[in-house]
């Protein structure tokens, strides 16, 4: 079976929690027409999110998260990471929770949360068999997401077939760019593109800041900015060259580029970014190690 064939076979998607990123995920999945918002619910504690998620896209939004597992063959938990464990604890003792009746993917977009803190809630008490049907995905989605323009990577458990796999692939797909990794790399990817987005704003800011002080308007240096952005991005993406071999390229000798690339090197800016990008993983693990 593949994956058109389980949305012509009426699959749900459910996700619990309805915050920005769901709501990226879900307007991806509508505009890719992957899931027909018939076949999507949502839940929140905000009645107020609710409305706007059911005016807006046309889901079907409950309060109650037992109707979501009951209902659907694929859940995104959406909810913040330190929510988990007791949501989980909470609805892992009530009776419909994962029925062995069917196949229910379980989707975590709960970032620095591992698989085995779901792994502990929804496998304790069932067979080998059972945990078979209940494959669990962890996904690393960043903030473009909601732009249709997101980097997502994720990971599996050893219960997730390539079925799993790909259908997961084609979710996250109508949100941007997707990689498959194993679990121990996503701290790494948290600190590249999970962090990555407050990086390129950072240097934008300053970027921005600068033309400002050369006299330009703010609209002036914003257009210049962004346009400089969107255009590196696509050069490196239309010519297949590394990021090393294109900055050489623009850095003539004795111009006002290797000016500029002379003040980072003696300012050690690019040892300082990979030290930023350390350190962004090194916290991410530590936030992880907590859960």
């Amino acid at each position: 079976m593949n994956f058109n064939e389980t949305v012509q076979n009426q699959a749900c998607i459910g996700f619990i929690g309805a915050g920005n990123m769901a709501e990226a995920m879900i307007s991806g999945l509508i505009r890719t027409n992957s899931f027909p918002p018939k076949n999507i619910l949502a839940s929140d504690i905000q009645a107020e999110r609710l409305g706007y998620m059911e005016k807006t896209y046309h889901v079907t939004c409950v309060r109650d998260n037992i109707q979501i597992l009951d209902r659907c063959e694929i859940i995104v938990f959406a909810v913040k990471p330190q929510q988990v464990p007791d949501l989980l604890q909470t609805l892992s003792a009530l009776p419909p929770f994962f029925l062995p009746r069917r196949r229910l993917l379980v989707i975590s977009i709960a970032a620095g949360l591992k698989i085995e803190t779901f792994e502990k809630y929804i496998y304790a008490g069932k067979s080998d068999t059972e945990q078979q049907q209940i494959p669990i995905i962890r996904v690393m989605p960043n903030t473009p997401a909601l732009v249709g323009a997101g980097m997502c990577a994720f990971s599996s458990n050893a219960r997730a077939n390539s079925f799993d796999i790909e259908t997961t692939r084609r979710i996250l797909s109508s949100m941007g760019d997707v990689i498959y990794c194993d679990e121990s790399k996503m701290d790494a990817v948290t600190a590249i593109s999970g962090s990555g987005p407050a990086y390129c704003f950072y240097f934008m800011e300053a970027m921005i800041e600068a033309g400002e002080n050369l006299g330009l308007t703010n609209e002036e240096a914003v257009q210049l900015t962004l346009g400089t952005f969107n255009g590196s991005v696509r050069l490196m993406e239309s010519q297949g060259e590394s990021a090393s071999l294109l900055r050489r390229k623009v850095t003539s000798p004795g111009g006002t580029t290797e000016a500029a690339i002379r003040l980072f090197d003696d300012h050690k800016v690019k040892e300082a970014l990979i030290s930023a990008v350390f350190a962004a993983a090194k916290r991410s693990k530590e936030l992880s190690g907590k859960t």
